[in-house]
């Protein structure tokens, strides 16, 4: 019987780390998204509707903006694996839309799987207590540093 690995702790500092370079990111500081966790292999994300998210007079979030929060959502989750580097890129996304996302939205994306090559998340959209669209995400990581030393966006 294989044993399940406890991943390492965090950094107790990551979380303030992640929030300061996502400070400027768009969806940050012009929707109001707030990053409320971070754990070993898991982010969660919060975000009220604003004119900037919702479509129109209905006050139902745009599925851009939840397909954003799903990509987004796992990439901070799997950062945590990295110390909050993301030597990663997005190669598959899905979204599975349940429900119209018409309240405060709480964002919770967790590592399903992972290799030194790639990684699968999974991410809950939930308004309240109820789900309104479910994610999954696979990332390829990348081997080596980028040349220009880059961490990747933002």
């Amino acid at each position: 019987m294989v044993k399940p690995q406890t991943p390492p702790p965090l950094a107790p500092d990551l979380l303030d780390r992640v929030r300061a370079r996502f400070q400027d990111f768009p969806p940050t500081r012009a929707w109001g998204l707030a990053l409320d966790a971070l754990e070993p292999g898991r982010a969660r994300l919060s975000l009220a509707p604003s004119v900037h998210t919702v479509n129109g007079p209905s006050g139902v979030f745009n599925g851009g903006v939840l397909a954003s929060l799903v990509d987004l959502g796992c990439a901070l989750a799997l950062c945590t694996r990295f110390d909050g580097r993301m030597p990663f890129a997005t190669s598959d996304l899905h979204i599975r839309y349940l429900e119209p996302a018409d309240a405060r939205l709480t964002v919770a994306a967790a590592v399903v799987r992972a290799s030194p090559r790639s990684a699968i998340l999974e991410c809950q959209l939930l308004c309240g207590d109820r789900l309104v669209a479910l994610g999954t995400a696979h990332f390829t990581i990348q081997q080596k540093p980028p040349a220009d030393g880059t961490q990747g966006h933002p």
